[in-house]
């Protein structure tokens, strides 16, 4: 025998039900946890970030390495890239209000942004640098050293972005670059500073190439999430599954992504015969918490008209 709904069951049994104001408080005290993971997370990952990135700079002032200054510049956007997440993520917290009545969570993607900018801003400059440097130049080797402490530090940074927040997936994404690069610059630097300036600048070039395919992969991301792309199937899935269970059969379904996690939409369902009209509000509204609860924010029509047209349709076939 199929369960009855929570509301349903309240309704014909008189059984009691939680009150909504409970729901909140741990609602509110789940999210107050997450952020406050979230922050120490970025804190860590923030000072990580710039004692590699100071190394990285210091070494390429410092030992004339060119494949360690286009790391080192790289390194640069990464602050900015970093900054512009932190703002960004900061900004994302705020409630709904009457500009963004959906909440500001895709303003996320801001941060996502700005750390493309960032990095093809470096990547114009460091193919002057290296343009600039064709004529010749000496390479020390204490460059390897700079290289790979500073890669110590960014492979920290990136091992505690990855869990934290999915934005921070591409902050963590063009770090990970940054032990990419102190590879490539511990090998250049030492050949350019044992066989001549070539491998090292080779190495300079290498990096580069590297930070634009990086850029293409980062636009490609973001726009599957700006292109309003549909829900994957699980989704839709759920929606029938959850709708079915209370006597709901949705004739439309309109489902797109909001974040990686999150969908948002539209749906129209039909209560089955015999359900009365004020019964299949409750459930939808029932119904449509309980996708909120799966991350999946809908609007429901329940479609009494649709209902009458659906039993009208039947009778006519049965006439003929």
């Amino acid at each position: 025998m199929r369960k009855l709904p929570a509301t349903l069951a309240a309704l014909l049994y008189g059984a009691p039900r939680a009150h909504p104001l409970s729901r909140g408080a741990a609602g509110a005290s789940s999210l107050r946890c997450r952020w406050a993971v979230l922050d120490r997370g970025l804190l860590v990952v923030a000072l990580l970030s710039l004692a590699g990135a100071a190394v990285k700079i210091y070494g390429s002032l410092v030992y004339g390495s060119r494949a360690l200054l286009v790391d080192a510049f790289t390194c640069a956007a990464n602050i900015a890239a970093l900054a512009a997440v932190l703002w960004y993520l900061h900004v994302s917290r705020a409630p709904p209000d009457e500009d963004h009545p959906y909440g500001h969570q895709r303003l996320r993607y801001g941060g996502a942004l700005a750390s493309l900018s960032a990095y093809m801003f470096v990547a114009g400059v460091s193919a002057a640098a290296l343009a600039y440097s064709l004529s010749g130049y000496t390479v020390e080797k204490c460059s390897t050293a700079a290289a790979l402490a500073g890669g110590a530090f960014y492979a920290a940074a990136v091992y505690v972005a990855r869990g934290i927040d999915p934005v921070l997936r591409v902050y963590a994404g063009f770090t990970t670059s940054e032990l990419i690069e102190s590879g490539v610059t511990v090998a250049s630097s030492w050949l350019g500073a044992s066989l001549g300036y070539l491998y090292d600048l080779a190495g300079g070039m290498i990096i580069l190439a590297y930070l634009f395919h990086e850029a293409v992969e980062t636009h490609h991301k973001l726009m599957r999430i700006f292109a309003d792309t549909a829900a994957p199937q699980h989704f839709y899935k759920l929606v029938e599954r959850e709708a079915l269970l209370r006597g709901l059969h949705p004739i439309r379904v309109r489902l797109r992504m909001v974040d990686e996690k999150h969908c948002s939409g539209d749906l129209i369902v039909v209560p089955e015969e015999g359900m009365p009209p004020d019964v299949a509000d409750i459930l939808a509204d029932e119904l449509q918490q309980e996708l909120h609860r799966h991350g999946c924010d809908v609007v429901i029509h329940v479609g009494l008209r649709e209902r009458r047209s659906s039993r009208q349709s039947r009778r006519s076939s049965e006439k003929r």
